[in-house]
């Protein structure tokens, strides 16, 4: 044994000498090989078994291997593997010219950043380039891979890129799409075409299926095609354009459009959304929403299902953030649209624009002072005024200054008061006449912190606010509350024994005399506790019990147990007592079953206990499948009086997956209002 590691490791340091000191050969060859062997009259090295040959940063693995130094020509046959930085060869034969750096490979299987291509022959053409033949490409790293792309011609560019020419997809043996050129980025780990196919049923369409075919131009810029086919409804079709560039630039847009076979209408929905850096200073956002009709995310687009009010929002704004200051210019548009008539109703509005300013805290002598400034131009939609509606534009400004200061009376009481004076100006809330409105309002605060132990904190606040009479700097002594908005108390505690739990309670007491207006002396007393024993469970309690007169008001539960991601249960309940007989609940549940399926379930639905019913049930069943290089999902939707059935098909963008485990993207939680 120890003869043949020295025969080794002096055949090893002569061959490197051999290959250093030819006047032709500018680089170093290492052999590794149980069986070696030297002609010195062919100059021609033989190795044979556990082969592995280092030069200019590849490593050579094989069965057999024929090198001829003096045509710097090398033969590598059975099992052969040439590794190079991030990417694999595995061929059976390989001829190759180590002068012009070119060659063949026979049967080659390569990989490189997670892309697998099997090439009946590869051609060298250059240091890292080659053109190959009769390719199938694909990110499935089986024999048989699921799905691929196949060619007759191509070029791959190792750790740059792999393209092959009039290519053909297909998923098992059957062709889907054809490419007359496709390009796979080997610098990054993404795909660049995906799809998504959603076949399913719907209680108002029947039948249906949707596609969405998505393709990622750059590693910013992505888009998709959605075609779906809604059953009678007809055919609806859209488009999603992304571009992310996470500190610097975001910007969306979905656009989705049908033809309603049932409304004999077109319905469609526009939504894009920006926002964008400009320099440290600088930032400029904007949102729209533009729809045909306002009921129709609620048939088309039940992710974002609107619950509770029909409502679109548009905005555009633009911020400047100072070390000392902040600005911003805003529109906005806010519609609320009325259920029966789908119109929009009271409470739209339309702001041209909003100038906020503020000056951040500044410290003087000790004390902090800090100003604000708002401006709003606001043409008000169907406001109601004495029994009519009117589409009313009020103009109205707000400036507000504040100072403040800590004084520590003790190591375990802080006293804190503020001074504060603010002007408003409006139009008149009468549409129908001109008066422009002043008011100034004086108000202060004194904040007193105590903590008895080292597990409790007291703050007892008196709070004090007095409003002028209209254009007057005097007292509104002649109003209904005298010209006084605010004389209480609050007082809030707050418990914290350990890192686990938290208690928190809160209360106060207005000191104002409004009997007869559904004045309430007392402010309800909330007890709130949190409690999180360790990471995978966190329970959460709120309590609000009216003190005048002493009665229940609302309970809240909320519970989660485990994590998203793996396994979770969680269920949270709600009741309030101007609806007695009612409790809202909430409850959902999601685990693996194994390494390939996964199970998530969510209800929300009320109890009317009393009469032993259930009402407003909205339930979402989810099945997720991985089958390797796909997802397979299958997910039930029940909306009030509208169900839906879909089973979804998606390509993974790459392998590794770049998907969470739940088959949700990280990215979507984002950026993207609209999902």
């Amino acid at each position: 044994m120890l003869r043949k590691k020295i025969i080794f490791l002096l055949s090893v340091l002569c061959l490197s000498f051999i290959f250093a000191s030819q006047a032709y050969c500018a680089y170093e060859v290492t052999i590794k090989a149980d069986s070696l062997t030297y002609q010195q009259d062919d100059e021609v090295i033989t190795a044979s078994g556990n082969i592995e040959l280092e030069w200019t940063g590849k490593i050579i693995k094989a069965d057999n291997i024929e090198m001829r130094i003096k045509d710097q020509h090398l033969t590598a046959e059975g099992n052969v593997e040439i590794t190079e930085e991030k990417n694999l060869l595995v061929s059976d034969k390989v001829q190759y010219d180590m002068a012009k750096e070119q060659g063949d490979l026979e049967n080659t299987f390569g990989t490189s950043s997670s892309i697998f291509f099997k090439a009946e022959k590869m051609v060298k053409v250059s240091s890292d380039t080659y053109e190959i033949e009769n390719v199938k490409l694909s990110n499935c790293d089986l024999d048989n891979p699921h799905h691929y792309a196949f060619a007759k011609k191509g070029v791959f560019v190792a750790d740059k890129r792999i393209t092959i020419y009039k290519a053909t997809y297909y998923v098992g043996k059957v062709p889907v799409f054809y490419f007359p050129k496709y390009t796979r980025n080997l610098a990054g780990s993404d795909s660049k075409f995906s799809y998504e196919i959603e076949p399913g049923y719907t209680n108002d369409g029947g039948l249906s299926a949707k596609a969405k075919l998505k393709y990622k131009f750059t590693d910013k810029l992505n888009s998709a095609l959605l075609l779906d086919y809604l059953g009678t409804k007809g055919e609806g079709i859209g488009l999603e354009t992304n571009y992310y560039d996470k500190d610097n630039l975001k910007a969306t847009l979905y656009a989705y459009g049908t033809q309603d076979r049932e409304e004999d209408s077109q319905r469609w929905m526009i939504k894009p959304s920006y926002w964008q850096k400009i320099n440290d200073l600088w930032t400029i956002q904007s949102h729209a929403e533009f729809v045909s009709d306002s009921y129709f995310n609620n048939r088309y687009s039940l992710d974002d299902w609107d619950r509770v009010l029909n409502k679109r929002r548009s905005y555009a704004s633009i911020t400047r953030q100072g070390r000392k200051s902040n600005l911003r210019v805003l529109s906005e548009l806010y519609q609320i649209y009325n259920p029966i008539t789908d119109k929009i109703q009271n409470g739209s509005y339309l702001i041209l624009p909003q100038v906020y300013y503020s000056l951040y805290p500044t410290k003087t002598l000790g004390a902090y002072s800090s100003f604000t400034f708002n401006f709003e131009n606001k043409t008000n939609y169907e406001m109601e005024y004495s029994s009519a509606t009117y589409d009313y534009r009020r103009i109205s400004a707000y400036a507000d200054y504040n100072i403040t200061k800590d004084y520590r009376i003790s190591k375990k009481m802080t006293v804190k008061p503020t001074l504060g004076v603010n002007g408003t100006f409006y139009d008149s809330i009468n549409p129908e006449d001109d008066d422009k409105n002043f008011t100034t309002r004086y108000y202060g605060s004194l904040n007193t912190r105590y903590r008895p132990t080292w597990w409790m904190d007291w703050n007892l606040s008196y709070n004090a606010k007095v409003r002028s009479d209209i254009n007057r700097l005097n007292i509104d002594t002649d109003s209904f509350d005298k010209g006084v908005e605010q004389n209480a108390i609050l007082f809030n505690n707050y418990i914290y024994t350990n890192s686990n739990l938290t208690v928190r309670n809160t209360t106060g007491y207005d000191f104002r005399d409004l009997e007869g207006l559904g004045y309430i002396d007392w402010y309800p007393f909330i007890t709130e506790l949190t409690y999180v024993p360790s990471s995978k469970i966190t329970l959460y309690l709120k309590q609000t019990q009216d003190l005048h007169p002493f009665k229940f008001n609302s309970l809240q539960f909320d519970s989660m147990f485990g994590r998203l991601e793996r396994f979770y249960f969680k269920l949270s309940a709600f009741y309030y007592q101007l609806r007695p007989e009612e409790v809202d609940l909430v409850s959902g549940i999601g685990f693996w079953l194994n390494s390939k399926w996964r199970l998530d379930y969510l209800i929300r639905i009320t109890s009317h206990y009393t009469e032993n019913k259930w009402s407003k049930r909205d339930q979402e069943l989810k099945v997720y499948r991985d089958l390797h290089c796909f997802n397979l999902g299958a997910s039930f939707r029940l909306r009030e009086e509208y169900f839906e059935f879909y089973l979804k098909f998606e390509m993974k963008s790459n392998v590794p997956t770049l998907t969470k485990k739940d088959g949700t993207k990280e990215i979507d939680e984002e950026f993207y209002p609209w999902r």
